[in-house]
């Protein structure tokens, strides 16, 4: 263990979130670790770990704290938070919101950069190995009504969320309710999305705009942790031969 990391640790916040949320036999592992400030606003919910449980599988306020430095992460949890994986990482100065009877539901190796803004209403669905860059935005609500002054019809304001398998969440981008991603999708900085992109049954989309449209299609993320070999070749290509 790094010294750093030691020091950083909230100590508190482990304690206390482990053995409020998790039975026992779960909580005496302490899965969720917790580094700098962190502000529990509401408890009041649950968490559901489903699969192996260890030590610091789920972390908050780790990452990304050299760019992003003394901003708090506040949880809130008034509905449900089911983790189906084994490993998820929220960046420092996140923010995540679970309203009551709403769902979170969350695969393997899940990763948000910092300054994450989480607010769920209803059904947020996120499968496994999905990286999201800072300071991104995911909604499932639009959280006031608004009424048609002509029909007089108030339409819904909370609709799920569902992204498949290895998509990429580029950093200050929207993801408002509705939307649902293809698996090895990958959605473009400073953009929103609003709509199903897998209807059409295709994967491997680039997405980008406002609202988001596809603009490419064939591409994936290498992802570091699947293909770590292959990624230090490239990152040595590109000092060698990109000149």
């Amino acid at each position: 263990m790094q010294v750093v990391n030691l020091f950083r640790r909230n100590w508190w916040a482990i304690l206390y979130f482990n053995f409020k949320m998790l039975p026992f036999r779960q909580a005496v592992k302490f899965p969720f670790d917790f580094y700098g400030a962190i502000r529990f606003q509401s408890l009041r919910g649950k968490v559901e770990l489903n699969g192996q449980v260890r030590r610091g599988q789920f972390q908050f306020g780790r990452f990304q704290y050299e760019i992003f430095h003394k901003e708090p992460t506040i949880i809130t949890i008034d509905g449900l938070w089911k983790f189906n994986g084994s490993v998820m990482c929220m960046g420092i100065g996140s923010q995540i919101e679970i309203h009551e009877n709403a769902i979170f539901e969350m695969g393997e190796d899940i990763v948000f950069g910092a300054r994450a803004r989480i607010f769920i209403r209803k059904n947020v669905v996120l499968q496994n190995h999905i990286r999201f860059s800072w300071e991104v935005q995911l909604f499932d609500s639009n959280f006031h009504f608004m009424r048609n002054i002509e029909t007089g019809m108030i339409p819904y304001i909370n609709k799920s969320v569902f992204i498949d398998d290895h998509c990429w969440i580029g950093n200050r981008t929207t993801i408002n309710k509705g939307t649902r991603m293809p698996a090895y999708s990958i959605l473009a900085g400073g953009s929103m999305t609003n709509k199903n992109y897998a209807k059409d049954g295709k994967t491997h989309l680039t997405l980008a705009g406002c609202p988001a449209k596809i603009v490419a299609e064939g591409y994936e993320r290498i992802f570091e942790t699947e293909e770590e070999e292959l990624c230090n070749q490239l990152n040595e290509r590109e000092y060698k031969e990109n000149i």
